[in-house]
């Protein structure tokens, strides 16, 4: 009895690239991946959270006023 499996590639939505766009500005404007990830799959401001980190917010003290 033969298997066949179909490799489908991931079906992004517009959530998934929202989500991906804001972890990207995140991390350029100095978060690292996981602090990242976490705020920018949350409903936070990014806006805010990229004025903060320019303003010097360690990054630890971001996530506790974010989220």
């Amino acid at each position: 009895m033969a298997q066949t499996s179909e490799q489908q590639a991931p079906v992004t939505t517009i959530n998934d690239a929202v989500v991906e766009w804001r972890r990207e500005t995140l991390e350029r404007a100095g978060l690292d991946n996981e602090r990242a990830e976490r705020i920018a799959a949350s409903d936070a401001d990014l806006h805010e959270a990229v004025r903060l980190l320019e303003q010097g917010c360690a990054p630890e003290l971001l996530e506790r006023i974010l989220l």
